[in-house]
C-alpha cells in the first residue's frame, strides 16, 4: 500500500521511483549482510567472480546494482551453508554436485573458497542447455538432465547442492528419494524461498495469459513453510542436521524489524531458509509404496 501511495509522489517530483526503491531494498540487505557477519565474505564473492549478471536465465530484463547485491548476499549465506557441511570432512578429495547450477558460480566459490584444505571436482546439473553451456565455458563438469532424472553411475558424491531449486520441481518428494536410495552418506546443501505459512506458487496459473510460454525456472510450484519442508524431507529419506533463516532485514532492532519484514513479505520473500541433509531412511523405509526402480 505505502509503495502505490509513493508512486505518483515521486512521479510528481520527477523522481524515479525504481531507483527510490531499489536503494531502499539495498540499505535493508546490507544492514542483514552486517548483522550477520556476512560484509567481508560478500567482498570475496565479489573478488572471485566479479561479474554475476549473466548467471540465469529469466524473465528479468534489469540487473542493475540491486539485483547484484541481492544475489551476492544470498550467495554469501548459501556459501556459509557449503563450508559448514564441508568443515569435518576427513579427505582432501571431495566431490560435489550442484543441481540447479545455473553458470557455476557457486562452485567457482567453493572452489577458491577451500583451495587450501580440499580438493573439489564439481559437476553442475541443470535441464536448461545454456546453463550447461555457461557451467562448461568456465572449465566445470556439467549434465544436462531434470533434477529428478540425474543419473551419476555410481559415482561417489560427498555433498550434493540445491539452491531455489526444490520449489519449481512438480514432485520434489520423489527428487529428494532418488537421491536418497544411493549408495554412501552424502550430505545436502539446500535453501528455499522462506514462507511462515506454505502455499502454492502456480502464479501462471493464477491469471493465465493465453500463448504465453512458462519455463521451470520462472515458476515455483510449492512454497512449503520450513516445518513443512522438513517433514516431506523426512518422508524422503534427509534428516535436517543444522538449518539457519536468512532475513532480507536486520532482526536486532524489534520495531524497524517489524516494519521491514512485513514490506518484505508483501513484495518479495522475508527471507530464504537454508539447511544441511543427513540421509536417513527410518521413516522413509516405512512407506510401502514408492516407485520401484
Amino acid at each position: 500500500m505505502i509503495r502505490e501511495m509513493l508512486k505518483p509522489v515521486l512521479r510528481a517530483m520527477n523522481i524515479d521511483y525504481r531507483k527510490v526503491l531499489d536503494r531502499f531494498n539495498m540499505f535493508s540487505i546490507a544492514m542483514s549482510v552486517k548483522e550477520n557477519g556476512m560484509s567481508s565474505l560478500v567482498d570475496r564473492l565479489r573478488a572471485i567472480v566479479p561479474d554475476i549478471s549473466a548467471q540465469e536465465e529469466s524473465e528479468r530484463e534489469v540487473f542493475n546494482e540491486y539485483w547484484g547485491f541481492k544475489r551476492r548476499a544470498l550467495q554469501a549465506f548459501q556459501c556459509t551453508l557449503m563450508l559448514k557441511a564441508l568443515e569435518d570432512i576427513p579427505k582432501r578429495d571431495v566431490t560435489v554436485v550442484d543441481i540447479g547450477d545455473s553458470a557455476g558460480t557457486h562452485m567457482l566459490y567453493l572452489k577458491k573458497l577451500t583451495e587450501e584444505r580440499l580438493n573439489l571436482d564439481t559437476i553442475g546439473v541443470n535441464l536448461d542447455p545454456r546453463a550447461v553451456k555457461k557451467i562448461e565455458a568456465r572449465g566445470l563438469k556439467a549434465i544436462l538432465c531434470r533434477a529428478e532424472e540425474l543419473e551419476l553411475d555410481g559415482k561417489q558424491v560427498d555433498l550434493f547442492t540445491s539452491f531455489e531449486m526444490v520449489e519449481h520441481l512438480h514432485n520434489p518428494a520423489l527428487f529428494f528419494y532418488r537421491l536418497a536410495k544411493r549408495s554412501g552418506r552424502e550430505r545436502f546443501v539446500i535453501t528455499v524461498p522462506y514462507l511462515r505459512q506454505s502455499r502454492m506458487g502456480l502464479h501462471h496459473a493464477r491469471k493465465p495469459i493465453s500463448g504465453k510460454t512458462i519455463y521451470a525456472e520462472d515458476e515455483h510450484i510449492f512454497e512449503l513453510s520450513p516445518k513443512d519442508w522438513e517433514l516431506l524431507m523426512l518422508h524422503s529419506g534427509w534428516r535436517i542436521s543444522y538449518s539457519r533463516i536468512y532475513y532480507q532485514y536486520p532482526k536486532k532492532l524489534p520495531l524497524l524489524s517489524s516494519l521491514l519484514g512485513s514490506y518484505w513479505r508483501r513484495s518479495d520473500f522475508e527471507g530464504f531458509w537454508g539447511a544441511i541433509l543427513e540421509k536417513d531412511m527410518s521413516v522413509c523405509d516405512n512407506y510401502n509404496d514408492w516407485e520401484k526402480r
